[in-house]
């Protein structure tokens, strides 16, 4: 076959190759949401003179055909590979590996995020707590790149600077120290949370600084569907599952939850089943990132209540603090707006807890 033949074949094959991927990616387009990504798939783009003539369209409709286009994931995961073991790269999308370990890149610090969130906690404070009896803490919990990023030569936070800013901004709040409390092997391999049965030291020395106690014993329960964390589809990379496990005991099995995320109640479990076999099985502790969520505990010995103010991590740490109080009200307020609390929670005489990640921290754009 001369070289003319070769380049016609090669062409026309190209062509065709082309052609049906484009006729599939029209008459099939894909889901409108990624399982593996956890993240809602681009729409095709509106067409208007205006969204042409700014070039708004093209744009959009490239997002549109990266994020539909037919085997994606297959291909995803070819990139990744070829980049990791071929060009030998760090990292993927800011997704890397270390110590046995998928984490994401979170660089740099970001001031004006964290000054955010203070001026949310303080209207907070001062419209709901200042004036009260009750008694306000406040909380950090490290990422993952904590452990991993610089001892692995990645770009992290300066995580000091990060504690000691907010410190200055809360000082009407309590600092509980938690970071000594945990390593690496505290959070799942693949995904962002730490692990609720390596935790309960630490939801102890919380309640020690808060002045109850929520020491207690529990049954470690292994859920039988594997854990695939959110970096884990993000990294497209061939990666063990994790493995699930969650605590119960006689407090927990009796407390009664209540989800407000509607604004009705909504009765729940401490553990919601449903979710533990649904797209994130993580979403299983407190239902997830239900807006306003309650737990009372009809055991209780004490009439102690507390309001968490908290993000994700807090599902799976709530539950072990409900050895020492009669109610705890869990408040996202990446779902609700702060000037609608006085609805829905009563502050007085009460512990107050503020417990945010350093991720959300540096991203609170997600606060209402």
């Amino acid at each position: 076959m001369n070289d003319k033949i070769k380049s016609i074949v090669l062409t026309v094959l190209s062509a065709v190759i082309l052609l049906t991927l484009s006729v599939w990616c029209i008459v099939k387009p894909g889901p409108d949401y990624s399982d593996s990504e956890r993240r809602v798939l681009a729409s095709f783009p509106e067409i208007t003179w205006e969204n042409i003539l700014s070039a708004d369209f093209m744009s959009e409709f490239e997002d549109y055909t990266v994020d539909r286009f037919p085997m994606r994931d297959l291909f995803r995961s070819v990139k990744a590979l070829s980049e990791k073991y071929v060009f030998v790269k760090k990292d993927n999308n800011d997704i890397y590996t270390a110590d046995g370990h998928l984490s994401k890149l979170e660089y740099p610090l970001s001031f004006p995020m964290l000054d955010n969130a203070a001026e949310k906690f303080l209207y907070i404070y001062e419209k709901y707590i200042e004036g009260t009896d009750s008694e306000v803490y406040f909380s950090i919990v490290p990422d993952k790149n904590y452990f991993l990023a610089e001892k692995n030569g990645y770009l992290s936070l300066d995580y000091d600077n990060l504690v000691s800013y907010m410190k200055e901004k809360t000082s009407y709040m309590t600092y509980v120290d938690i970071i000594d409390k945990l390593s690496i092997d505290d959070y799942y391999n693949t995904d962002t949370h730490w692990r609720q049965e390596n935790i309960t030291d630490v939801a102890e020395y919380i309640g020690e600084c808060m002045g109850v106690d929520v020491k207690a014993e529990y049954t470690v329960n292994t859920l039988d569907n594997p854990f695939y964390g959110v970096y884990y589809g993000q990294s497209a990379l061939p990666y063990k599952a994790d493995t699930l496990k969650y605590l119960t005991n006689e407090t927990l099995n009796n407390c009664v939850v209540t989800s407000y995320d509607s604004g009705k109640p909504v009765e729940k479990s401490v553990y919601d089943m449903e979710e533990a076999y649904g797209k994130d099985p993580y979403e299983m502790f407190m239902s997830g990132s239900d807006a306003l969520i309650v737990c009372e505990n009809p055991l209780a010995e004490t009439d102690r209540e507390l309001v968490m103010f908290r993000d994700s991590f807090s599902g799976s740490l709530s539950p072990l603090l409900a050895e020492g109080y009669s109610k705890i009200t869990l408040v996202d307020i990446r779902y609700i707006n702060p000037a609608m609390l006085g609805a829905f929670v009563d502050f007085e005489n009460c512990d107050v807890l503020f417990i945010y990640s350093t991720m959300l921290l540096n991203s609170s754009s997600a606060f209402k």
